[in-house]
């Protein structure tokens, strides 16, 4: 049964071979790809679709440059064409031929699109000159249907019945998307309804949502990032706004105050004004609005606060240790 991967449908048994394969960090250029190619499935002949088909050997592959652009990329489309690949090199191509039909080169073409072409030279037992023939170029999602001796039913991506409606489509996209399921996207109405008929506008809508989810995903842990808001118009334009809250301790500040402290009633003024700092950081620290090494400065100035506290003397300060503390308060 036919399995979709992006926007191809290829079978089960290459949809199960290129999503063990794939691995999501792999960052190679159209050569580096080419040899991974050529190490998952050595009979194919791998080539960059820069120049027309050679019209020699067999098994021949040659895939577009934008395509391999997009499988060193995305590891998505990587599975995808490696998925499509897998089929290709299991494809008979000899299945269906007249006896007198030798085949002497063959090849396949991966094109900018995504599109598949087939290219063949036969050659007649009866003397007759070689001639060339090839499969005419279709729509990726049933490739395999001119290809494969076995008819496989045709399924459609672009069914107009894939949602019932909007309210079934957003459903559709709160259990796909982190960023719609956490209340942070909105969607014009008009927009959506566009995209219950038009793949192009759905397709982009997805697009668009699997980037916002990937954009939180690397954003969410930062210190001080408090969330984000998508919002799509009806024309699919998409507006991504990100919130930022820190909040942090005067260090300089406070040891100063600390060291100004000429009395026991000095520092416990000071002490009184970092146990209010301790609590702004716990609390900032679990909205993610500080990390904890933060929180844990604060719990250093107090706990060095008290000791120089049991040092100094119970006595009213004098004028000049009062002003010393007053400007020590205001910098």
């Amino acid at each position: 049964m036919p399995v979709k991967v992006g926007g191809s449908y290829v079978s089960e048994a290459a949809y199960s071979f290129a999503q063990a394969q794939v691995t999501d960090k792999e960052k190679e250029k159209d050569s580096g790809v080419l040899k991974s190619l050529a190490e998952k499935f050595p009979h194919p002949k791998f080539s960059v679709g820069t120049k027309p088909f050679s019209g020699t050997g067999m098994n021949n592959v040659s895939i577009s440059p934008k395509i391999l652009k997009q499988m060193e990329k995305d590891p998505e489309k990587r599975m995808e064409y490696e998925a499509l690949i897998y089929d290709i090199a299991h494809t008979d191509v000899q299945s269906g031929r007249a006896p007198e039909h030798k085949l002497k080169s063959h090849g396949f073409i991966i094109e900018d699109d995504g599109g598949l072409r087939s290219w063949g030279i036969s050659e007649f037992n009866g003397g007759n000159p070689r001639q060339q023939s090839h499969v005419k170029r279709s729509d990726k999602k049933n490739w395999w249907q001119e290809l494969l001796p076995k008819k496989q039913t045709k399924k459609s991506t672009k069914d107009k019945n894939a949602f019932r409606n909007t309210n079934d489509l957003y459903v559709h996209l709160r259990e796909k998307f982190n960023v719609v399921n956490a209340g942070m996207t909105k969607i014009s109405g008009k927009y959506l309804q566009k995209c219950l008929t038009d793949e192009d506008s759905r397709s982009k809508l997805f697009d668009t949502l699997r980037a916002a989810d990937e954009a939180y995903a690397s954003r969410k842990d930062e210190v001080g990032f408090q969330g984000m808001q998508v919002i799509i118009d009806e024309d699919g334009e998409v507006t991504m706004e990100s919130t930022m809250r820190t909040v942090s301790i005067n260090e300089d500040k406070r040891r100063r105050q600390i060291a100004a402290a000429a009395t026991q009633g000095d520092m416990q003024a000071v002490l009184a004004i970092l146990a209010q700092d301790l609590q702004e950081l716990e609390d900032g620290y679990k909205q993610n609005a500080c990390d904890a090494a933060e929180v844990e400065k604060a719990k250093k100035l107090i706990e060095q606060a008290k000791q120089q506290m049991g040092r100094l003397p119970d006595r009213a300060p004098t004028l000049s240790e009062q002003s010393a503390m007053t400007i020590n308060t205001l910098l």
